[in-house]
């Protein structure tokens, strides 16, 4: 209830604001000297007429006497507030001035205000006439007001007061309106799509053709493009109710947009041919520009009572105001009324501002939509970051219990594989008394733990170090055996993301082919070598000087299973063949080795099928 008895004063004193124009005036100048009577000086004798007069357009210049009393010669002003189209003033009989000569534009829409300084020698005591020449050039008809004559410090205040209303003002809201224009322009040159700006484009640009009246002085051809003025007058009325129904959410009929066009044409056709007199073609312009914009404010009042639609409340007053303005400024014209000031000018821009601030207002809408919008899509996206983050450190878990799971249980069966067999061999041996050979198979699980061990310290790039290392271990071995060792992995190429699991597999298929090449080829030399395969993998080649490998064994051993499965696992395959001196083992690998564990059955068939 507050709410709304709050609002109603708001409009209430908006209302007051907004009409004080029609019914508030400027201050007079109560200390100076007012002359409200004048002669009108005719071929033979003087009429006297009051003051404020209007003299009707189109009719011949109008002289005018005022007579004012000096007691004594002093620097005085002679100030008239308000008149329009041109005025020439003489004192004594001497002129003095010419409001033609004025430095600030006047033009066909403005009132002008004007204040001369009398020469002290053309000045006298008692009676002083001053002659006024009044006429009247365009379609308004032109306007005197009351006079005044007085000092600077009485009349100066009053002169600048009106000067920045009736001029200087005008003058802002031409400025502010074209902004107003390049705004939407650029809003529409981003948009395009959307009609609503074109046409408030099209609006705010015609409105502004009126103040071309503005620099008639300067530009008199301005006179002759009256019509076309009133034209695109009527154009921006049109418009305006198009405007107000995209405004309302309404798509506007096609006939009424192509009437935007058709109408004004169709007028200003009439005219051309002769049917419609020059001399009414700016009222009927007017008339139907009225009307549409009438049509306007009934749509709004419409829309606003039956959908309390808040944009059209916003401009239910300042179109109101519009019209009232139009129909003052057309009476004005067809002389029903003797003001002297055109209202529109200044009531326009009303509407134009309540345009502004709706879209303003929408554009506020938008961004708290859109803050909206961006908050809960950062919620939104900050919980999918918490639950990846979730799952990531879960999987990353899951990761590193299946990787510990995996190279414990490669650990514990290269143990069993390795460590194992040999303690086994260790007791058999014990309980035989084969003290000679316990020695030596306790070297060989020694030698078996270091290799597991050593193994688990290897990172990516330690392949080669891994290899070395073997090297030394395998020559101290076959050394004590009286067999040469011929190793070389310098055009190996590098190989990627080796694990400890990786590498213990690689190492234990070189060792194997070796140990194989010991108890069963007889050989006297082993070369170990290391280059690049084909398709551009790493290729190490094992061959001994011994016995050949049997080309088709009867059965392959637990040794050759362990090689297959273990080069399974590194993504590889291997090939063992008889050569002419001996045997040969290939063991081809690709530059990368799997991320992941194969599946072991799967990599052991894969491995076995490349085979020879």
């Amino acid at each position: 209830m507050m709410r709304s008895l709050g609002f109603a004063v708001l409009w209430v004193i908006i209302a007051i604001v907004v009409t004080m124009p029609l019914w508030l005036t400027l201050p007079v100048p109560e200390d100076a000297l007012a002359i409200s009577s004048a002669s009108r000086i005719g071929d033979s004798i003087e009429h006297p007429v009051a003051l404020p007069l209007t003299v009707r357009s189109g009719s011949a210049p109008a002289h005018y006497r005022l007579s004012f009393q000096l007691d004594q010669v002093t620097s005085v002003y002679f100030y008239i507030p308000l008149l329009r189209e041109r005025v020439a003033v003489s004192l004594n009989g001497v002129p003095i001035a010419d409001s033609e000569h004025r430095t600030a534009m006047a033009g066909l829409a403005s009132g002008i205000p004007i204040m001369i300084h009398l020469p002290t020698t053309l000045l006298q005591e008692g009676r002083n006439d001053i002659l006024i020449q009044l006429e009247s050039r365009g379609l308004t008809p032109a306007y005197l007001a009351m006079a005044y004559v007085g000092d600077a410090a009485e009349l100066g205040p009053h002169y600048r007061l009106r000067i920045f209303v009736l001029e200087h003002l005008k003058m802002m809201v031409l400025a502010g309106q074209f902004l107003m224009m390049l705004a939407v322009l650029v809003v529409w040159f981003h948009r395009p799509g959307d009609s609503l700006f074109s046409w408030m484009a099209l609006v705010l640009g015609l409105s502004m053709l009126p103040y071309l009246g503005l620099v008639r002085d300067p530009l008199p051809q301005v006179v002759a493009l009256v019509p076309f003025i009133s034209s695109g007058s009527l154009v921006a009325a049109i418009s305006t109710l198009i405007v107000v129904m995209l405004l309302a959410g309404r798509s506007p009929p096609k006939w009424l947009k192509w009437m935007a066009l058709l109408l004004p044409a169709g007028i200003m056709a009439t005219s051309l041919v002769g049917f419609l007199p020059d001399r009414l073609l700016v009222p009927a312009n007017s008339l139907l520009a009225i009307a549409f914009i009438l049509a306007s404010l009934v749509f709004l009042a419409w829309v606003a009572g039956r959908e309390r639609h808040a944009e059209a409340w916003l401009l239910l007053l300042p179109l109101s105001m519009v019209i009232v303005a139009a129909i003052h400024d057309l009476a004005t014209v067809l002389s029903f009324l003797d003001g002297p000031v055109f209202l529109s000018v200044y009531y326009r821009p009303l509407f134009l501002i309540a345009l502004a601030m709706i879209l303003m207002r929408r554009l506020g809408t938008s961004l708290n939509l859109l803050d909206g919008a961006n908050a809960y899509l950062t919620e939104r996206l900050a919980d999918q970051e918490r639950q990846l983050n979730r799952l990531h450190q879960e999987e990353r878990n899951r990761s590193t219990a299946r990787v510990r799971s995996e190279e414990r249980q490669n650990l514990t069966s290269n143990l069993h594989d390795g460590l194992s067999g040999h303690l086994v061999s260790i007791i058999a041996q014990s309980e035989r008394e084969q003290v000679s050979a316990i020695g030596m198979t306790a070297r060989e699980a020694l030698e078996d733990l270091r290799l597991v061990i050593h193994s688990l310290d290897i990172s990516e790039n330690e392949l080669p170090l891994a290899l070395a290392g073997l090297r030394e271990r395998l020559e101290r071995q076959l050394r004590r055996l009286g067999i040469g060792l011929q190793w070389t992995m310098v055009r190996l190429p590098d190989i990627y993301g080796v694990t400890p699991t990786h590498a213990l597999n690689l190492l234990r298929i070189i060792q194997e082919a070796i140990t194989n090449a010991v108890k069963h080829g007889q050989t006297r030399e082993i070369r170990v070598q290391g280059s690049e395969g084909t398709n551009g993998g790493a290729l190490i080649v094992v061959q001994n000087t011994g016995i050949p490998f049997p080309q088709n064994p009867n059965r392959r051993g637990m040794g050759l299973d362990s090689m297959h499965r273990r080069v399974a696992t590194l993504g590889g395959r291997i090939r063992i063949e008889a050569v002419r001196e001996g045997t040969q083992v290939e063991i081809h690998l690709p530059t990368r080795l799997p991320d992941v564990a194969r599946d072991p059955e799967q990599a052991l068939n894969d491995a076995l099928s490349a085979c020879p």
